[in-house]
Order: structure tokens, then C-alpha cells, then sequence
């Protein structure tokens, strides 16, 4: 399905029921907005990881622009604040009041920035394996230092400094690199995962050249007064639990969960965990 807002065509899928039958009554589930990380990715990572929370809410999944299965545009337009207006509009479209948004890696980025720009459209805000400011890239390689093989150091600015050339060269980085976003190294697993989303280079270069080197919201997160859960992996590289622990100083009403065998993807590794957490704290005070 596609939605025509701010002048560009989203992609976006829909999963699980807004309305349930509840004895005589229909009742009423909280809708989720869910945004994919990257930048250049799509919202395929979730899936089928996600489906259960399908019991609790009904699941919204959105490519960003120039992601996905989203409509091409120029990527000097895809700036985080741009991400986030089209998500306002979004909404709005579907004619939705107060919403759960919940950012995956650079999703994370989108959703603090959405929740910054439009605090009163979130009822409650997911941070999953995220960051608050550029310099995560720091805490990163450090870590990557202690894990990574020489190659993989080599090859690792080449992504987050925006020189890939080609997508022949991106694929090549996934190949020798997917292996550091998981703490248990499942081939035919990350064979899948990895290969299913639609990449998009060209907003990948742009956006960590030209937009992430200025990301920084720890001064606007002690404002946001919306119940918040920050999602960490203990083996994560490249959001390191040291980004979730300063999120979590940062945010006046926010709980923090640490996945101590998970990676970049704790709803991948640590499923079943993960979707208790979030269910946990999504129905807390619904009931």
C-alpha cells in the first residue's frame, strides 16, 4: 500500500487489527509505527520476528522515503527532521490519533526526532538498538576493535563515512561485515535476513556524509515526557549499550532492558524475550 504525503509515495504494510471482538463489543488496539533502520534500508528486518506482537497492537510498518519499496526522491531531502514531518503526515493520513512509534537503529534516530518535533502525536516511544547523537560512530569502533577481524576494520568507515562506490562494492561490505551485528553467527539466518531488504546506496552515502555527522538530540530528550523503552544488546557494535545508557540518563520516564546474548537485533535473537519486554510495556497501565 502506498501513501501520497509531503509530496512523495511511502510505502507502508499494515499488520494485525485496529479492532477485536471483545464478547458483545469491538475493542479497540493501539496502532504502532514502525521504522526501519539503515539508511537505505526497509522494513523487512522485522519480519516475521514481529508477528506476535500482532496480539497486542496493530503493527504499522512504513519505508522511509527513498527506502524500500518507498518512492525514489532526491536524497538531499531525506534529512531526519524530513523523516519525521512525513511521518506527522502519515498519520494524519490514516486519520489516527496518539501513536506508539517504535525505531529500529537509524528508525531510532527518526522516532526521537519525530517524538522531539511532534510530542503530543506519541502515546508511547520504542527505542530499539539506537543512539542519541553522532557519536555513537566513536563507541562503535572502539568495539569494533575488540571483535572485528583486520578486514572488517578496513572496511568499516567505508559504509559509515559514506565512500561506498557502487553497489557491487555495498554488497561486498554486507558479506564480510553482516556477521558483527550478531552475537550467535547462524549462517543460513543471516544468509536471509540479509539479503531481503531493497537497498537504496545513494541515500545511504548521502545521509551518513551529510546529515549524520549533525545528528544530536540529547538536548531535547530531557523534554519529552511520554513513557519510553530503550532496547539494548550486550554484543551490540554499532549502537553500543553505552548509547542506551545515556538515552536513559537523558529521557525523564524510561526503562531500560539490556538483551545480554543479542546483538544489533535483539527481536531476531532474543525473540521471544523481546516481545514479552515490549508487550510488557505497552499494556502497562492499559489494563
Amino acid at each position: 500500500m502506498y501513501a501520497h504525503v509531503n509530496g512523495v509515495k511511502l510505502f507502508f504494510d499494515i499488520d494485525g487489527s485496529g479492532y477485536i471482538p471483545d464478547g458483545p463489543k469491538m475493542k479497540h488496539r493501539s496502532a504502532c509505527i514502525v521504522l526501519h533502520g539503515g539508511p537505505g534500508s526497509d522494513h523487512s528486518d522485522f519480519k516475521p520476528w514481529f508477528d506476535p506482537l500482532t496480539e497486542h497492537m496493530q503493527l504499522i510498518y512504513l519505508d522511509h522515503r527513498a527506502n524500500g519499496q518507498s518512492e525514489r526522491v532526491d536524497p538531499a531531502t531525506c534529512t531526519l527532521e524530513q523523516l519525521a514531518d512525513d511521518i506527522e503526515a502519515f498519520r494524519k493520513y490514516l486519520g489516527l490519533d496518539k501513536v506508539h512509534v517504535l525505531g529500529h537503529s537509524f528508525g531510532g534516530m527518526v522516532a526521537q526526532t519525530y517524538a522531539i518535533k511532534y510530542p503530543s502525536s506519541v502515546e508511547k516511544l520504542l527505542l530499539i538498538c539506537t543512539a542519541p547523537s553522532k557519536d555513537f560512530y566513536e563507541d562503535a569502533k572502539s568495539f569494533a576493535k575488540k571483535i572485528a577481524t583486520p578486514r572488517q576494520l578496513e572496511l568499516i568507515p567505508r559504509l559509515f563515512e559514506g565512500k561506498i562506490q557502487g553497489d557491487e562494492e555495498l554488497e561486498a561490505w554486507w558479506d564480510e561485515c553482516f556477521a558483527l551485528y550478531f552475537y550467535k553467527k547462524d549462517e543460513q539466518l543471516m544468509y536471509e535476513t540479509g539479503n531481503r531488504p531493497i537497498g537504496s546506496l545513494e541515500v545511504c552515502n548521502y545521509t551518513f556524509k551529510h546529515f549524520m555527522p549533525h545528528y544530536d538530540v540529547r538536548a531535547q530528550l530531557p523534554k519529552l515526557t511520554m513513557p519510553v523503552l530503550i532496547v539494548a544488546g550486550r554484543h551490540d557494535w554499532i549502537t553500543p549499550v553505552s548509547q542506551a545508557e545515556e538515552m536513559k540518563g537523558l529521557l525523564p520516564d524510561a526503562i531500560l532492558s539490556i538483551f545480554e546474548k543479542s546483538g544489533h537485533m535483539p527481536f531476531i535473537e532474543e525473540q521471544e524475550s523481546f516481545i514479552r519486554t515490549v508487550v510488557d510495556f505497552v499494556d502497562k497501565g492499559n489494563k
